[in-house]
C-alpha cells in the first residue's frame, strides 16, 4: 500500500518522470496528476505558497498514484517534518555540500530507529490510514533527495551519494552557475561539465541522479546522460507554449490564399 513509486521506478534502473507545482492552486495539482506524471515537484523554496496553503496537494497525489516531492526551504528538521506529515513522501533538501549534511537530512526524514522524525502526520486522516499501517511503513516509504549546488558539494558528490538513506542526489543547474561565478548561466562551459560527469559519479556510488529541466528534448538529453529523476517542466509552461505554438501555426494557415471554392464559402 505504501510503495514508493518513484523509489521502485529508480531500483529497476528506470526514469520517473515528474513536473512542478508553479501555484497553489488545488485545481492545477489535479490537472497536473491527471498527465500521469510519476512525481509532483512541490517547490516550497522559491514558490510563493507555503506548507499551509498546500497540505491537500499530497492527498490529491496519493489518490492519483503520483509521488508528492516537497523540496524544502533549506536544512531544518522541522520544516521536513511538516512536509512529511502533510503527506510527502519525497522530500529534497536544496545545497547539500557534504556527507555530514547528508545523514543530516536522512535522520531528520526517518522515524526511529534510523532517524528522528516526530510521530504526528496528517494526510492519514484526509485518507483514512491508520498510524498502525503507515508508521511501520513510513521510512521506507520515504524517499530521500539531496541536491548539490555549489563548489564544495561539487567536490565532495561521491561521500554525499554513498550515504547510507540517500536515495537520490539531484543537480541544481542555477545554483551551481551562481557559485561557480557565472550566475545566470547554466549553460556555461564549466557548469556542463560537471552535469555531464555528474549521473556516472552518483551512479559508481549505487544511487540514481536527477535533474530539473524544461521541455521533451532537454529532458531527453539528460536520460541519455544516466539522469534518472527528471522534472521536465509545468503545465502552465508546456501549456503556454503548446497555446503559442497552436496559435501561430491557426494565423499562418489563414493568412495563406485559398482557392475559389474556399473564398465563397467563406
Amino acid at each position: 500500500m505504501f510503495e514508493n513509486k518513484v523509489k521502485k521506478l529508480l531500483a529497476e534502473g528506470k526514469a520517473a518522470w515528474g513536473a512542478g507545482l508553479l501555484d497553489s492552486s488545488l485545481l492545477m495539482a489535479k490537472l497536473t496528476v491527471n498527465t500521469d506524471i510519476d512525481f509532483l515537484w512541490i517547490d516550497t523554496e522559491h514558490s510563493v505558497y507555503g506548507l499551509d496553503s498546500i497540505y491537500m496537494v499530497a492527498v490529491i497525489c496519493r489518490l492519483g498514484g503520483c509521488v508528492p516531492l516537497v523540496r524544502v526551504a533549506t536544512l531544518d528538521p522541522g520544516l521536513i517534518k511538516r512536509a512529511l506529515d502533510f503527506g510527502a513522501s519525497a522530500v529534497m533538501i536544496p545545497q547539500v555540500s557534504n556527507a555530514e549534511e547528508a545523514r543530516l537530512v536522512v535522520r531528520y526524514a526517518k522515524y526511529p530507529p534510523e532517524g528522528s522524525r516526530g510521530v504526528s502526520p496528517l494526510w492519514t486522516m484526509f485518507m483514512d490510514v491508520s498510524y498502525e499501517d503507515y508508521l511501520p511503513a513510513g521510512n521506507q516509504e520515504t524517499c530521500v533527495i539531496v541536491q548539490v549546488e555549489t563548489p564544495e558539494g561539487m567536490k565532495n558528490l561521491e561521500s554525499i551519494a554513498e550515504v547510507e538513506g540517500v536515495d537520490v542526489v539531484f543537480a541544481g543547474p542555477s545554483d551551481l552557475a551562481a557559485s561557480l561565478g557565472h550566475i545566470g548561466q547554466p549553460t556555461h562551459p564549466a557548469v556542463q561539465k560537471f552535469l555531464e560527469e555528474f549521473p556516472c559519479r552518483v551512479m559508481k556510488c549505487g544511487k540514481a541522479s536527477g535533474i530539473a529541466l524544461a521541455g521533451f528534448e532537454a529532458s531527453r538529453d539528460a536520460y541519455e546522460l544516466g539522469y534518472r529523476l527528471i522534472s521536465i517542466g509545468h503545465i502552465l509552461l508546456q501549456g503556454q507554449l503548446g497555446l503559442t505554438a497552436d496559435l501561430k501555426r491557426l494565423r499562418e494557415n489563414a493568412a495563406r490564399p485559398r482557392g475559389d471554392g474556399a473564398r465563397e464559402s467563406a
